[in-house]
């Protein structure tokens, strides 16, 4: 007697889940104890009637486990593929953060360097412009009568109040200038945090209305 098993019955076979293999091995081993002389064919058709329905619920009962731990495999596989896409984007996020904070920190050091240079320039201008008014020594001017001589306080205050009014004018004219480099690192803060927004995966604030923008700083005034 020869058993046809069929030309692809390896692939078959190994594509069986394990339980389902082990009743078809105890099938055939139940199919052998036949062939012994000894067995009674009564008493083994009576229990291959019952065996038959046992095996037909244990192959239905693999196959069910079988297609459970395929779906449990791949809701895993799934979740292993998510969670290295969130942590990738996570760090790609954290990076655009740490670029974004070291821009920030290098403008920020433009920004002081340019006050000290517009504060050394107003000091020296005011230097300049103090050394103007320096006391001419002591001459004498026997052509010219004493009662024109100018005090020297009266010359001392009068330098005085130059000296603050062009003091008051530096600060206004340094001020003017920080205002307009915050207003300009404001603007470049707010378009590189939409640019960031919008190639992040909270994107969906882009159907957000937009908030209003701030309304500029007002300039100190320079007569004050």
């Amino acid at each position: 007697m020869t058993l046809n098993v069929g030309q692809d019955f390896k692939q078959r076979w190994l594509a069986t889940p394990l339980a389902v293999r082990q009743v078809y091995l105890d099938d055939l081993a139940r199919i052998c104890d036949l062939l012994q002389p000894e067995m009674d064919s009564h008493k083994w058709l009576e229990q291959d009637q019952r065996a038959i329905v046992e095996s037909e619920s244990r192959i239905k009962q693999g196959y069910l486990d079988y297609q459970a731990e395929l779906l449990a495999a791949k809701r895993l596989r799934e979740r292993l593929a998510l969670e290295a896409k969130l942590a990738a984007k996570r760090a790609e996020e954290a990076a655009k953060i740490a670029a974004f904070e070291a821009e920030q920190q290098r403008k920020q050091q433009a920004q002081n360097q340019l006050l000290a240079v517009l504060r050394q320039q107003q000091a020296q201008a005011l230097t300049t412009y103090i050394a103007r008014y320096q006391k001419n020594p002591e001459q004498n001017y026997p052509h010219f009568n004493k009662a024109f001589k100018v005090p020297d306080t009266s010359m001392l205050s009068e330098l005085e109040s130059v000296r603050l009014r062009l003091e008051l004018e530096a600060e206004s004219v340094i001020e003017a200038k920080v205002a307009e480099l915050r207003r300009m690192l404001q603007a470049a803060a707010k378009e590189e945090i939409a640019l960031a927004l919008k190639n992040s995966a909270f994107s969906d604030a882009k159907n957000a209305p937009e908030t209003q923008q701030d309304q500029p700083e007002q300039q100190p005034d320079a007569s004050k």
